[in-house]
């Protein structure tokens, strides 16, 4: 009898220490963080200065000397009304407010936090931001007709995040979106195509990433005729001066520029070798006379190879519709200067999906000099991404006019 009382016991024991456990874990998950030590809020910031910048404000001020204070946060609008918090910590003396789109006069709210949940009063200041960087973009976009379609230029010196929108014109009266360029580079650009030679309105709007956009500006541009020219008549030919250099060990010939194998798992590209030494040429024959409107380059994307390595950064671009010319520049007609850029704008080494996207699709380069007719091609490399003297192109498109 006096065991089954001393289990009953331990047992009742058990059932209230289990009974405990679960109350305070139910108490944890309904209370977590920091608790309350006061009710005492913090005192307000001083010494408030503000400088308005594009978009939004930086404001400055002096933290009050609460020992517990955890943060400052401000309370503004965006330009639609949505009602926005940003927040500094303690050891911070200055706010950035961003995501404005117009100029206007606004009221921020600032206010203290502390550890124990306490707020001050709020600290009312005004700030009068600049517009938004997308205002300054659309104030630089250009749209001059081009082969098969229109080309939009921008510049975004602040290297704002932007949404370039181009749209045109329907037969049924209404604007439909073409094409948007995400990006913050500080030069941008993109070759809207796909049209008929005709006149086309094209239309051009920018916006950020907190959905403010600018108004739209139109033109009404007509679209030159483009073909793409037939790659099968592409021939090896170089005139005397200019040898040729490749690696043809490794199968990185000169007929592999117009291959058509556009997969990045095929036998690759053209290639110098890596004893070239730049900058270098290398010609040949497009097998027809015509009028180029642009050059699509497709680079080396395989691996850590893109925008470093042998991809062509800078070159040039000559031609002539005879075979009577030499290493002396004088007897090519000159069609362009030509950089590579990268979309995003990122530091070596880095790589973002922008610009693989950009790139695997074939980089476009339009002909400076598109009115007179050529047939045979003079590449004059400069510089390669990585500084090395190994050029590579993965594969190269011809589009345009075709005389004969």
């Amino acid at each position: 009898m006096v065991i089954i009382k001393i289990i009953n016991f331990m047992k009742n024991i058990l059932i209230i220490f289990f009974s405990l456990c679960l109350f305070y874990s139910c108490s944890e998950e309904s209370e977590r963080g920091q608790y309350p030590l006061d009710s005492v809020p913090p005192k307000t910031v001083s010494a408030v200065s503000v400088e308005n910048q594009p978009g939004g404000a930086i404001i400055s001020y002096t933290i009050p000397d609460d020992e517990d204070l955890l943060y400052v946060k401000a309370i503004y609008k965006l330009d639609d009304g949505t009602v926005m918090e940003q927040k500094a910590s303690a050891y911070s003396n200055q706010i950035k407010i961003e995501g404005l789109g117009i100029s206007q006069s606004q009221t921020i709210q600032l206010i203290s936090g502390d550890r124990s949940k306490n707020e001050s009063e709020a600290v009312n200041v005004e700030i009068f931001p600049l517009e938004s960087p997308i205002y300054d973009v659309l104030n630089t976009v250009s749209m001059v007709s081009d082969f098969g379609g229109v080309l939009v230029s921008w510049a975004n010196p602040l290297r704002s995040n932007i949404v370039v929108t181009v749209s045109a014109l329907g037969e049924d009266g209404k604007f439909t979106e073409v094409q948007n360029v995400y990006t913050k580079a500080t030069q941008g650009k993109v070759n809207v195509r796909g049209y008929l030679p005709e006149e086309t309105v094209f239309a051009v709007s920018v916006r950020d990433k907190w959905m403010n956009r600018t108004d739209t500006i139109s033109e009404a541009l007509t679209t030159l005729f483009e073909e793409k020219l037939d790659r099968t008549k592409f021939v090896r030919w170089n005139p005397s001066g200019i040898p040729y250099m490749e690696l043809a060990g490794w199968g990185w010939t000169i007929e592999k520029l117009w291959d058509g194998q556009l997969s990045y798992a095929s036998a690759g590209g053209y290639s110098f070798p890596t004893t070239a030494v730049l900058p270098a040429s290398f010609t040949m024959d497009i097998g027809q006379t015509a009028c180029l409107g642009r050059i699509k380059i497709y680079p080396r994307a395989t691996g850590a190879q893109l925008y470093t390595g042998g991809n062509v950064k800078k070159f040039q671009v000559w031609g002539s519709p005879h075979p009577n010319v030499n290493a002396d520049f004088s007897n090519w007609v000159f069609l362009g200067d030509f950089e590579d850029v990268k979309p995003s704008g990122s530091a070596a080494g880095v790589v973002t999906q922008e610009d693989i996207d950009f790139a695997t699709a074939g980089v476009d380069y339009s002909v400076e000099n598109s009115a007179t007719p050529v047939r045979y091609l003079r590449f004059y490399i400069e510089k390669t991404w990585g500084g090395g003297a190994g050029m590579q192109i993965f594969e190269v498109e011809f589009y345009g006019s075709i005389t004969k």
